[in-house]
């Protein structure tokens, strides 16, 4: 039986030899060199905060809280200065004339791997560089996440094994989707939302039989980060305890406003850097300069709500735990939608899954208080909390089942996993149905650029 398929395009490829041991011995080995490679991201990150804040692991909100008013402003305009020279070194390597960070929507251009491999930006070299940008914009105050430059740097590492083995196409986008899987769940701890992620973006039209590899790094991923980096929960997030029947009705009726809060942020973030390219380009700023300004915009948004700054998870596990009024919470939603609007516009580093959870979160807690008036029952914020954190990374990433399985995975609740599994399917199903967000390039429905 050939081994080849044929496109309608008349492109032909090879299929993959799902049934080969080589696969799955290289799942072994990719997903224990991406858990390195993300361990070592985290760290790195972590000592940049110190380096720019004197903050320790996990307590970057807090140190900023403690800090004077000019160092909170000052802070951001040195790490989009360092974020400026590090663009203009990627001019110098073939960047181009409007040089970014890569991340994981990179990967999902590319996965066809049509071209050169330095024209999908799967490079190791574009990957470092892009890495370390990420490193100095999380370090210094970018609001984003370590979601997405650990997925283009897996993707990146997993393909390179395709190319010095010489395998075929099919096998060599398999190994994307394997770095890809063991990137998100070393950066989570979630082996299973990193298989979903991979198969819902990656693998489109692969079979669940065929996944077996995948699986394997995701798991490895998984094993290799929780051995070099501890098992304890990336989100310190409280047991919901017992959740009523009032409280899944409370979920039901806050579930639109949730699916509008995650479309009006994702449809910011997709449009914002195309406006600020726009505006630079009308007023003759160079593109590698940007980060600058964006440091400058981050600084004076610190002044006054320095707990959107960073990754983020502090402030979100407070606010799901109960410790963040009504009436703070949603100011701080609209902060961080700002603030991530800003590091992504001006060209700083970082994803918008970490901004998607943190609003998420913003937006689920308030809502649980107002649920609790309204009922008469206790709040319940742990629930809406992370209900909130998956609706808004569905509605972002066009990904139900991995959002859902994430917020099991993060809550350890089976409850908030079936409820965050419909309430993900609706959300999706909604956004596609009224109000799809078009890419420019393919035509095709994206969630953010």
């Amino acid at each position: 039986m050939s081994r080849e398929i044929v496109r309608p395009s008349g492109e032909v490829i090879g299929r993959p030899k799902r049934g080969g041991l080589y696969m799955w011995a290289l799942a072994i080995v990719v997903g224990a060199l991406v858990a390195l490679l993300v361990a070592l991201f985290g760290v790195l990150v972590t000592y940049a905060q110190f380096l720019a804040y004197g903050a320790a692991s996990g307590r970057l909100s807090s140190r900023l809280l403690d800090l004077p008013w000019w160092s909170l402003l000052i802070g951001p305009i040195v790490g989009g200065a360092i974020i400026s020279v590090l663009l203009r070194a990627g001019i110098s390597i073939g960047w181009g004339p409007a040089p970014r960070p890569f991340g994981l929507q990179d990967v999902l251009q590319h996965r066809r791997l049509r071209g050169s491999i330095r024209s999908t930006t799967l490079s190791l070299r574009d990957s470092f560089l892009s890495v370390l940008v990420s490193i100095v914009s999380l370090g210094w105050g970018g609001s984003a996440g370590r979601e997405e430059p650990a997925a283009h740097m897996g993707a990146s590492l997993a393909v390179l094994h395709g190319r010095l083995l010489g395998l075929d196409l099919a096998s060599r986008r398999m190994l994307i989707a394997m770095g890809v899987a063991a990137a998100i769940s070393a950066s989570l701890h979630a082996p299973i939302a990193g298989v979903l992620l991979a198969s819902e973006l990656i693998l489109r039209r692969v079979r669940l039989t065929a996944l077996g590899p995948v699986i394997v790094a995701s798991v490895s991923g998984w094993l290799a980060a929780t051995w070099l980096t501890g098992s304890r929960p990336l989100i310190a997030l409280p047991d919901p305890g017992e959740i009523t029947h009032l409280a899944h009705a409370a979920a039901l009726t806050a579930l639109p406003l949730l699916v509008l809060i995650g479309w009006i942020a994702a449809m910011i973030w997709a449009r914002a850097p195309i406006l600020a390219g726009a505006a630079a380009g009308r007023i003759g700023l160079p593109l590698w300069l940007m980060p600058v300004v964006g440091g400058a915009l981050l600084g004076v948004i610190a002044l006054g709500f320095p707990q959107v700054l960073g990754v983020g998870f502090e402030p979100l596990a407070a606010a799901v735990a109960g410790n963040y009024g009504a009436e703070l919470m949603p100011v701080l939603l609209v902060a961080k939608i700002a603030a991530a609007g800003v590091t992504m516009s001006f060209r700083w580093g970082g994803g918008p899954i970490a901004p998607a959870l943190f609003i998420g979160a913003m937006a689920g807690s308030t809502l649980a208080v107002v649920a609790g008036l309204l009922f008469g029952i206790p709040a319940p914020q742990a629930y809406l909390g992370v209900l909130g954190m998956a609706v808004c990374v569905a509605v972002l990433l066009d990904a139900p089942f991995a959002a859902a399985v994430l917020a099991f995975e993060l809550s350890g609740s089976p409850e908030i996993g079936g409820a965050s599994l419909l309430a993900c399917y609706l959300a999706c199903m909604a956004v596609r149905r009224v109000a799809p967000m078009p890419s420019e390039e393919t035509g095709q429905t994206l969630r953010w650029r």
